[in-house]
């Protein structure tokens, strides 16, 4: 039964249309990834918002805590200044109440101290801000400042007399270290990689959950005007004297903003986009921003890809599977075709065209009638290939019937070029083409005068020039046909030297073709080593010798390399013995 190709694309096109599938597979995972990373987003929103109400509620016990010690201990104050003796006695008392791990000092209208618990520097504290603050009337609470090596928060409050004047500050120091660790325990607490980090309203770093060296450094770029004035008036401390600054755009933008915020952003500290969100706190005018790297963010997006690709690839296979048995009947045999063209190209006629059965379809029939225009081919090619050695065997009869010696010379020239180009490694057919093509080198002498070519003795200048057009009369005579291509290349530059001092064209080194250098060689050596007219014969190695001294010079190295190793073989002896 006749099985059409158009039938075979169809059923192929028809199974691509599974691919529909594929898609719905693809746009589920695209949902369900939507959904994880959102909820992602939710998880580290909550947990940023849980960690900033935890500062916010210590920060508003510890306000309550002295509000209320100012109005226990404070109260009645008769328009007296702190520094009498019977406010001085109550805060003493005051002070005394207070826990050990807290430092607590008071302060008069003019930064002074007055009294205090624990070791306080004793300065003036009147330019510091959390002094300023509660002189306004208000509870104050300062950033983490560095003293002394050690980091402090200041919680301040105003202390008033009857007729509601400030008179002095109550201060507690507190140190900050509960407040950085409990930022530094987020770190990795949401996965691997994943930290927590504290900025006051300048966009300065007040905690840092991997490196406090990161600590007092700015995300955004203050102004110089009030860089120098929190560096100078000791806003963090007096260990504090330059505030650094890093550039992240990202981070800088979210905090400018006065609402929580979902970015997306570099980090110093990995090289991997990071997911951050950004909590404002509500008892101070601090942000909070929680961060993990894209790697833990996406881990389980991940694995939902994972299943999804899994699913998409047995979906894949499937399709790929069915179509491959279905389309490699029409594929084999295409790629049959191909391969036996490609082998004609390159000159195997006798290739044959396997065919595995009967086809009645298209590419049957196409395989038929190629395999029928291969057999035309060649046999057409062989007649030709006759044909040319015919041609060639009777240009060199012409040349026998002008010398005697001519026809063992130039089989004689067939063998040397056939061994060297043999030795030096060259393709099986041009070593073949070379063989036939070297016998008509001196074709060209066929149109040199008898009593020139026949002479005994040496020759004169004018009739050494005479003899020197016979390679461009051999060109001439072998005409433009491409099978004597490589025959004629030969005629016309076989004493061409590889210094370009041959003729008829003064060619050098490469220029030269390949064809032509060998038969120089070869030429020469029988030159050489047979009896001529004007000359006797050389003993072997003093034509060898002679070669390897015009190396270089009259003769390609390469080629002389492979005639030396052909000659210490003996093979050139051997050929000039079986054909003299």
């Amino acid at each position: 039964m006749r099985t059409s190709i158009i039938i075979k694309i169809f059923v192929s096109f028809l199974l691509v249309s599974l691919l529909p599938i594929a898609a719905l597979i693809a746009y589920n995972d695209w949902a369900n990834r939507k959904i994880v990373y959102d909820m992602k987003i939710e998880e580290i929103k909550k947990h940023a918002g849980k960690i900033a109400r935890s500062i916010d509620r210590e920060l508003s016990e510890k306000k309550s805590a002295i509000r209320s010690l100012c109005g226990k201990h404070l109260s009645g104050i008769t328009g007296r200044e702190v520094r009498s003796d019977l406010i001085k006695t109550r805060l003493e008392r005051l002070i005394k109440s207070v826990e050990s791990t807290e430092s607590v000092f008071v302060l008069d209208s003019g930064g002074d101290i007055v009294t205090h618990t624990h070791e306080i520097p004793i300065r003036n504290y009147g330019d510091r801000d959390f002094f300023k603050e509660a002189m306004k009337g208000e509870v104050y609470v300062s950033e983490p400042a560095m003293e002394q090596g050690a980091g402090y928060i200041y919680y301040s409050a105003p202390i008033g007399n009857d007729r509601k004047e400030i008179v002095g500050v109550l201060v507690m120091m507190r140190q900050a270290e509960g407040l950085w660790k409990l930022i530094e325990e987020e770190r990795d607490y949401m996965g691997k990689g994943s930290l927590c980090i504290l900025t006051d309203a300048y966009g300065v770093r007040i905690a840092h959950a991997t490196d406090r060296s990161l600590i007092f450094k700015s995300w955004v770029m203050l102004d110089p005007g009030a860089k120098n004035q929190l560096e100078t008036k000791c806003h963090y401390g007096e260990d504090v004297r330059e505030i650094g600054f890093t550039t992240i755009p990202e981070v800088s933008k979210a905090l400018a903003r006065s609402s929580e915020f979902y970015f997306i952003h570099p980090l110093v500290i990995n090289t991997e986009n990071n997911h951050g969100y950004c909590v404002p706190l509500e008892e101070k005018n601090w942000k909070l921003i929680y961060t993990v790297p894209a790697s833990t963010f996406l881990s389980q997006v991940r694995h939902l890809t994972r299943n999804a690709i899994f699913s998409s690839g047995i979906v894949f296979a499937v399709i790929v599977a069915v179509t491959w048995l279905l389309s490699v009947s029409l594929l084999r045999p295409i790629k049959r075709l191909m391969s036996a063209a490609d082998e004609i190209a390159n000159g195997k006629l006798d290739h044959p065209m396997s065919i595995n059965g009967p086809r009645q379809d298209e590419i049957g029939k196409l395989m038929q009638s190629f395999d029928v225009m291969r057999h035309k081919l060649s046999a057409s090619y062989r007649e030709l290939k006759d044909a040319n050695t015919e041609a060639i065997l009777m240009l060199a009869r012409a040349c026998e019937v002008r010398d005697e010696n001519t026809g063992n010379h130039v089989l004689r020239i067939k063998q040397y070029s056939t061994a060297l180009a043999k030795e030096m490694g060259l393709d099986e057919s041009f070593v073949k083409e070379l063989g036939t093509s070297s016998i008509l080198h001196d074709v060209g002498k066929i149109h040199i005068a008898d009593c020139i070519l026949r002479k005994q003795g040496s020759f004169t200048a004018e009739e050494r020039e005479e003899i020197k057009k016979h390679p461009a009369l051999g060109d001439r005579i072998l005409g433009e046909g491409s099978f004597f291509q490589m025959a004629r290349e030969i005629a016309r530059w076989h004493h061409e030297n590889w210094d370009g001092t041959g003729y008829p064209d003064g060619l050098k080194g490469e220029a030269i073709p390949v064809s032509a250098r060998i038969v120089r060689l070869a030429d020469t050596y029988d030159a050489l080593v047979t009896r001529r007219p004007y000359k006797h014969a050389w003993p072997d190695r003093a034509a060898y010798d002679n070669i390897i001294k015009y190396s270089g010079k009259y003769f390609d190295p390469t080629v002389v390399g492979a005639f030396k190793r052909l000659f210490e073989k003996g093979i050139f002896q051997k050929i000039e013995i079986a054909y003299t």
